[in-house]
């Protein structure tokens, strides 16, 4: 754990506030305390949408709860979230895993003592959280070759895609992670290990195969989320995604522009198109999202919008300080509720646009 706790992480973003509705529907639907809702109080979408995708990482469908559960872990170590990876160990001592088996998770995903159909889940999990390039079938075939099903590779890249969006969201708001990180060594949590093992398994659910109805079939990035279909977190993401395009807090150009961006940075062309579409619908010309795409600017966007796409660029690989510091300039120029539309569009974006190799895997 040293070397995570030794990357620089500012402090929060925001400061926290009150929020009695969305802390007590966190708890009542995902079972964890519902502190961590005040940073986002202020914006009811970003609120909604966490809850929602909250209840998604502990549900299960064909995926083994376990493996799922180090997906997290590896997902958060190689996205450098202090916060998620301390909350993923916290959870991963709490049901009993030691320390040398977190050790090997964080490096030594080659030679540890893993099995073949470990081993390969989670050198999947670290191509799609890299990105550079972006995973293919060729990743998929070799999940294949070990066993996995196509229902188990769906949902592998649904879980992976849900922990991109928390460690963006933790890193660009600099949730406090010190908590989380001290909890598992304290000498009294040792004793408690074994109550807090029942307490974490019993916030897992299993859910049923659950299919799109044709109206959820349809929206942006409709073929993302189709992807997921027969999965509770597919209608969930549906559920979202039209939100934050209803939501509209900053413009109505603001979140086509930071998927047209993040898309671009990535190479995902299908999700490329897909925001340049949405874009020509709010009125800018197929020359305004060139300029945009090659030049991070254009004549065509407002002074907010031309601060915006930048930033969007610079999440998709960043350290966190730097970062977090980029994210605390837009204090002075957007309310609180922009803010945090903005850290939840790019926390979106970056999931969504890695994970268009579900469109060639439902192909």
């Amino acid at each position: 754990m040293t070397a995570m706790r030794e990357i620089e992480w500012e402090a929060s973003l925001l400061e926290p506030r009150p929020w009695p509705e969305f802390e007590k529907r966190l708890t009542h639907e995902c079972g964890r305390p519902g502190g961590l809702m005040r940073y986002l109080e202020g914006n009811e979408w970003l609120g909604d949408a966490t809850i929602r995708l909250s209840v998604e990482l502990a549900n299960r469908v064909h995926l083994d709860a376990d493996l799922a559960d180090e997906v997290g872990l590896v997902v958060s170590q190689d996205n450098s979230c202090r916060f998620c990876f301390g909350a993923q160990r916290m959870l991963l001592r709490s049901l009993g895993m030691k320390e040398a088996r977190i050790a090997q998770l964080e490096q030594d995903l080659l030679t540890g003592d893993f099995t073949p159909r470990e081993r390969a889940a989670l050198k999947f999990t670290r191509r799609i959280s890299r990105s550079a390039p972006l995973a293919t079938m060729s990743d998929i075939d070799a999940l294949r070759e070990v066993g996995f099903s196509n229902d188990e590779i769906a949902e592998l890249v649904g879980v992976i895609g849900l922990h991109l969006y928390f460690n963006r969201l933790a890193t660009l708001l600099a949730l406090p992670p010190e908590s989380m990180e001290e909890l598992p060594d304290k000498w009294w949590a040792r004793f408690g290990r074994p109550l807090m093992a029942i307490k974490c398994r019993s916030m897992r659910t299993t859910s049923r195969p659950t299919d799109l109805t044709p109206e959820e079939r349809t929206g942006p990035f409709a073929s993302v989320v189709n992807g997921l279909d027969g999965l509770p977190m597919a209608r969930q993401l549906r559920i979202v995604l039209d939100g934050m395009w209803e939501s509209n807090a900053i413009s109505p150009r603001a979140v086509p522009l930071i998927f047209a961006v993040v898309a671009r940075a990535l190479g995902c062309v299908p999700s490329e198109q897909e925001a340049t579409r949405l874009l020509m619908e709010t009125g800018l010309s197929w020359d305004d999202v060139h300029d945009v795409l090659t030049h991070l600017s254009s004549p065509a966007l407002s002074d907010v919008e031309r601060a915006i796409v930048p930033l969007a660029r610079e999440t998709v690989w960043y350290d966190p300080a730097p970062i977090q510091r980029r994210c605390r300039d837009f204090g002075d120029l957007l309310s609180r509720k922009q803010v945090l539309e903005l850290v939840g569009a790019v926390s979106i974006a970056n999931a969504v646009c890695r994970l268009g190799v579900l469109t060639e895997h439902c192909a």
